[in-house]
């Protein structure tokens, strides 16, 4: 747990850094919006073009993360692991199962195991769209998570946001502010 630490603050001093978003109309990525209750410290990582962190007890206990407007044929994010070629994709055409698969196939690059709980339809980013709940076990310390993503397709471009935190006490403390922040996501344009 000790390396996992301090690897996330090395992480952050050398590539990122943090600021306070909300209460309030929040952008993400200039193509979404979301109205917050309270504040969350955004992560400003380099080179994040589609994606969007944020936490408040820190990345370890939660983290809410955003995809927004992935295209068709772009990777969901890209895995350093991977030559081009290889890197898991979206496409427009997929059906929310397989998007929840693609998410499966990113988070589980770095030995993360995954388990569908439940997969329904939901109202998100201002239309239909599909929400996921679902439980993985971290690799390292071994900590179970829950977790919960919501999605949407716009014009062709996938929107998603997914939080995760330690089934025990963290996720229960923050779910509520995050179904709250989900319910007032709208994509812009």
């Amino acid at each position: 747990m000790r390396w996992l630490l301090l690897g996330s603050i090395l992480f952050l001093t050398s590539c990122a850094a943090m600021t306070k978003v909300g209460p309030g109309e929040v952008t993400i990525k200039e193509q979404m919006v979301a109205k917050l209750d309270s504040s969350w410290n955004r992560l400003e990582a380099r080179g994040a073009q589609k994606t969007e962190i944020w936490t408040t007890d820190g990345l370890p206990l939660d983290n809410l993360m955003f995809y927004v407007g992935v295209k068709d044929g772009d990777p969901l994010v890209e895995l350093q692991n991977r030559q081009e070629k290889q890197q898991p994709r979206f496409h427009a055409t997929m059906q929310p199962h397989e998007i929840v698969e693609l998410f499966d196939a990113v988070t589980a690059e770095n030995g993360t195991r995954f388990k569908l709980d439940k997969l329904s339809p939901m109202q998100f980013a201002g239309g239909n769209g599909f929400r996921f709940d679902f439980t993985q076990i971290r690799k390292g310390d071994e900590v179970e998570l829950k977790g919960v993503g919501y999605g949407a397709l716009r014009a062709g471009k996938l929107y998603l946001m997914v939080f995760r935190a330690p089934k025990i006490f963290y996720f229960g403390k923050h779910i509520e502010r995050v179904e709250a922040v989900a319910r007032s996501v709208q994509v812009r344009g």
